[in-house]
Formats: structure tokens, sequence, C-alpha cells
């Protein structure tokens, strides 16, 4: 049992360091020419349920 909490306390925080540094990595490796496609969509989500919304009034 005391094998078992050494890994949690041990794997633990170096599971997460290696998740937040994949996730860093890829955060960096995206392409940047999407974010505009992506923010667009994003601003049309958002309306199209800001007018959804205001039919159910």
């Amino acid at each position: 049992m005391e094998n078992l909490w050494a890994f949690v306390i041990i794997g633990g925080p170096i599971l997460l360091g290696l998740a937040i540094a994949y996730a860093t990595i890829q955060y960096f490796r995206r392409d940047r020419r999407l974010d505009a496609v992506s923010d667009e969509s994003a601003r049309e989500l958002r309306e199209e349920l800001r007018r959804e919304e205001q039919k159910v009034r």
C-alpha cells in the first residue's frame, strides 16, 4: 500500500507536468492562419444562440 501512495505522490505531478508540456507544445505548433476562421465561427455561433434565445422569450 505504501508503494502505491509513493507512486501517486511522485507519479502524479510528473504525469501532470507531462500533460501540461504536451498541451503547451501543441498550442505553439498550431496553424495560426486558422485562428481568424475559428474566431469568426465562434462569433457566428454566439449570434445564432442570441437570436434563438430572443425567439424563445
